[in-house]
């Protein structure tokens, strides 16, 4: 009894003649197996790399690199304007102080006592004494009246030495003394004791303190 032969596997009409395609289970066609019969493959050489700028080249929908824009120097930011406001007020108060000292007395006192120094010498201790007795009394009048302003010798020393800024004992003799006295004779009292800078700068600090 002859064995039938097994039919050939039907294929699709038109299907052109090629390596059979391996069917994988459950029907879906299995991964073409790979072609170990390649130039590279036998010789033992890498494959190839895609060349640049093609398709296959991973590198090439990459972009340049692009830097931030420059930070502009407008619109400031909150804080600057905050500090500048600062600046402002600070600044406004240094003047409004600065006006109302001009507005005082003592400062008055002040501008007339450097100007008499400057017509008479600034190191004639005769003329800075007799200066000082002059605006100290000005201003000792338009502040407490012209009883005060009159006293003279051991009364008037007193008054100096007291209040802010008072003058050293030694200072204050002097000048009640000093305007009455001969240039010459005014020269040797302070000689040795007061010389007529720091009598200058002890009238400028007392004028100064009855702001």
């Amino acid at each position: 009894m002859t064995t039938p032969a097994i039919p050939p596997a039907p294929t699709a009409p038109g299907a052109a003649a090629g390596p059979t395609q391996l069917i994988a289970p459950g029907g879906a066609p299995a991964a073409t197996p790979p072609n170990f019969q390649t130039p590279d493959f036998l010789n033992g050489a890498p494959p190839t790399p895609p060349v640049p700028g093609s398709a296959e080249d991973p590198l090439a929908a990459l972009r340049d690199i692009h830097l931030p824009p420059d930070v502009p120097l407008f619109p400031l930011a909150p804080g600057w304007y905050v500090l500048a406001g600062l600046v402002v007020l600070v600044l406004l108060i240094l003047a409004v102080r600065e006006w109302r000292w001009r507005q005082t007395l003592a400062y008055k006192a002040l501008k007339m006592f450097d100007a008499e120094i400057g017509r008479a010498g600034p190191e004639d201790t005769h003329a800075v004494a007799v200066a000082a007795s002059d605006v100290l009394r000005r201003l000792v009048r338009a502040e407490s009246g012209e009883a005060k302003a009159t006293l003279t010798g051991e009364a008037w020393a007193r008054l100096l030495v007291t209040g802010r800024a008072p003058f050293a004992p030694r200072e204050a003799a002097f000048l009640a003394r000093a305007p009455y006295m001969p240039p010459q004779t005014a020269e040797q009292v302070a000689a040795g004791s007061i010389t007529p800078a720091t009598l200058a700068d002890a009238v400028r600090r007392h004028i100064r303190a009855r702001r």
